[in-house]
């Protein structure tokens, strides 16, 4: 009786251990490295991106991402946090931020007003 209990114990555990199949992880930062975004304008003014390195997060696939801007000026301006993701899979992706508040519709933002204005993405994937 003891022989059978200890195999039931022994099964349980190595069954338990692959884990179920819809079982996930969570992995989150803060991204703040702003570089030019992939769409320049005449005057110097562009979109701005992020770009993220999920690597560490050890995703076997593109994860459901969820994004938002902060910063201390012109933030609520913008578009993108939420839909500029690009270049999504499991170990990074891309997000683009522009500020159009003009006619024309050119993108009105730099790297410079968007470290000065101490933008960060907060991330959830």
């Amino acid at each position: 009786m003891k022989t059978i209990a200890l195999l039931s114990v022994l099964v349980v555990a190595a069954l338990s251990a692959e884990g179920p199949a819809n079982c996930y992880r969570t992995c989150s930062g803060v991204a703040k490295e702003w570089m030019v975004g992939d769409h320049a304008n005449s005057a110097g003014k562009t979109m701005v991106k992020v770009s993220v390195d999920l690597t560490a997060c050890g995703f076997t696939a593109a994860p459901h991402v969820q994004a938002m801007l902060n910063g201390e000026n012109h933030n609520i301006q913008t578009k993108g946090a939420a839909s500029g993701i690009r270049s999504l899979s499991e170990t990074g992706f891309d997000l683009n931020i522009h500020k159009d508040m003009s006619p024309n519709g050119d993108y009105k933002i730099s790297v410079e007003e968007a470290v000065s204005s101490k933008w960060e993405i907060y991330w959830t994937a």
